[in-house]
């Protein structure tokens, strides 16, 4: 009798480990939708979604990716209110969405994912605009000489010098070490997340292949994107530093002042020539 009695007790038993079993492991479910299917490259795309049930502490993971060309294009966490409901917005105005095509949205949240498609169209491919800066145009660089943490003579890039958005939330200095042929960009992010830069030729350019070496804290960076002349690099919290290495970089300033310097003495010269003035009094 005491033996169907234990029989019982550990079959209870069984029965209620399987049932904390399945709630600990519960099936996670989400779903998404964006408010529209197609988008111009001046859009922001607004994604709505669902979790089901809560997990405590876990964000919603966002990977957007473009076909074609193949490329990683936003990376973002965000996390869900009390019902379970989150929501995003990604702008299509940024250097890695400038193509036109399909972008894959993917949101994955504990165990459970979800992917869905926009159409991105009417894209200009000759402009290099992003949500922060401007393209260089012509062969006109500004900016100022300076000297480096470590002693380096380096050329700081004006406002506008160089297309860039980031998601690490940092504000970046960048600087041309003609010296390595490298962009040096100043930074200190709060954030994990991503840069995201394009590099134009009268700048720095690519090495024969069409590369670029990447350097993050003095140490080689291998885990970066690169499409053409734009890269998208991680950056995490406490990051100071990231080079871009090419074949060549712009000139130190003050081989621009002479240059400047020069034209302007020839272009004294040639007035002075063409209305006979002379730089010695005639009496």
């Amino acid at each position: 009798m005491n033996k169907h009695v234990l029989f019982v007790a550990v079959a209870i038993s069984i029965l209620a480990g399987t049932g904390i079993v399945s709630q600990a492991y519960a099936a996670f479910t989400i779903t998404m939708e964006t408010d529209k299917d197609v988008y111009d490259h001046s859009s922001v795309i607004t994604v709505t979604g669902q979790v089901d049930p809560i997990a405590e502490g876990s964000e919603v993971t966002f990977i957007v990716q473009r076909l074609n060309p193949a490329g990683i294009t936003h990376i973002d966490q965000i996390s869900v209110n009390s019902d379970g409901v989150f929501s995003t917005t990604i702008s299509t105005a940024t250097p890695t969405m400038k193509y036109d095509g399909t972008y894959l949205i993917n949101a994955k949240y504990v165990d459970a994912e979800t992917t869905v498609s926009v159409e991105l169209t009417n894209a200009i491919e000759a402009s290099e605009t992003g949500t922060t800066g401007t393209t260089v145009t012509g062969t006109t660089v500004t900016g100022t000489t300076v000297t480096g943490p470590s002693g380096e003579s380096f050329y700081k890039l004006g406002a506008g010098q160089i297309v860039y958005d980031m998601t690490c939330n940092a504000i970046p200095a960048f600087f041309a070490n003609a010296d390595d042929d490298s962009i040096v960009i100043y930074l200190d992010p709060t954030d994990d997340g991503i840069i995201t830069v394009t590099l134009h030729e009268e700048l720095i350019k690519p090495f024969e292949d069409g590369t670029f070496v990447v350097i993050v804290d003095n140490q080689a960076m291998q885990d970066f994107t690169q499409i053409g002349n734009t890269l998208t690099i991680p950056c995490v919290a406490g990051t100071e530093k990231i080079e871009i290495h090419g074949s060549w970089a712009i000139p130190e300033f003050g081989v621009i002042a002479a240059m400047i310097l020069a034209v302007a003495i020839v272009s004294i010269i040639v007035v002075t020539a063409k209305t006979r003035l002379s730089l010695v009094p005639r009496y």
